[in-house]
């Protein structure tokens, strides 16, 4: 039986880039969204759809009660593990200075933190599905100030990520793995595509060698400390954990 293969950071199906292998998916949080790209939703997910959409209503409702990011670092400082465990009366309670709430399903807190990444991912696509109009709006810019074709925004010290966002940066894929791996198949592999991630990842000293029939992957088997370089936190492996990724990288 060939072992799961599921795209990795990034759950949403418009942020996979390149070819992408025969039999990949993407992993679905309990999140409806219409997609041409397999996605994979675990039988095991604690919360149904139903419930996923009133959490993350929940969670919005909350985010709108602070104008600006700055005023929820009092919240933030509690941690992502925390950031979010039922309802909106729980953030208050903690913002309020209010007992700490009883721990609660790990598999739903992680099921409704990938949720709510699923969601911020669907942000950032709707925002890069407007980057023609970006890169014309650059131009404009260009042209006003005289630009000419061997100049650039950068030499004027505005870089492309201040005008395109990408997803390695805003969106927190490391702190996202621990949730990932409650709901992995025993033996699934994580296939990456971004190539931010990839540059990161190879910064670690992660060690990847060749892998299947045609040399076209290249593999990494991560123990337990090479996981924690990745996520920053110690989580038990009952086996190795497989990231794969093209040879042919950007």
């Amino acid at each position: 039986m060939t072992a799961m293969l599921v795209h990795f950071p990034w759950m949403h199906p418009r942020l996979g880039q390149g070819p992408l292998p025969e039999g990949l998916v993407f992993f679905d949080p309990g999140v409806n969204m219409d997609s041409d790209r397999p996605r994979w939703r675990p039988e095991s997910l604690p919360c149904s759809p139903a419930e996923v959409r009133a959490l993350l209503r929940s969670y919005m409702e909350f985010g709108e009660r602070f104008p600006r990011a700055s005023d929820m670092k009092a919240y933030q400082a509690a941690g992502l593990d925390n950031f979010f465990t039922g309802t909106s009366l729980e953030f208050r309670s903690q913002l309020l200075g209010g007992a700490e709430p009883e721990a609660g399903d790990p598999c739903r807190q992680a099921q409704i933190l990938l949720a709510m990444a699923l969601f911020r991912e669907e942000q950032f696509v709707a925002m890069r599905e407007q980057e023609g109009r970006f890169e014309a709006a650059r131009n404009g810019f260009a042209a006003v100030l005289g630009l000419d074709d061997e100049e650039s925004f950068a030499e004027l010290g505005v870089p492309d990520e201040a005008i395109f966002p990408r997803a390695c940066a805003e969106l927190p894929w490391k702190s996202l793995l621990p949730s990932l791996l409650c709901f992995l198949p025993r033996g699934a592999r994580l296939y990456v595509t971004d190539a931010d991630v990839l540059r990161e990842l190879s910064a670690l000293d992660l060690e990847f060698s060749p892998c299947g029939e045609d040399g076209a992957l290249l593999c990494c088997r991560l123990d337990e400390d090479a996981l924690e370089r990745v996520c920053g936190v110690r989580v038990e492996l009952s086996e190795p954990l497989t990231i794969v990724v093209p040879s042919q990288q950007p």
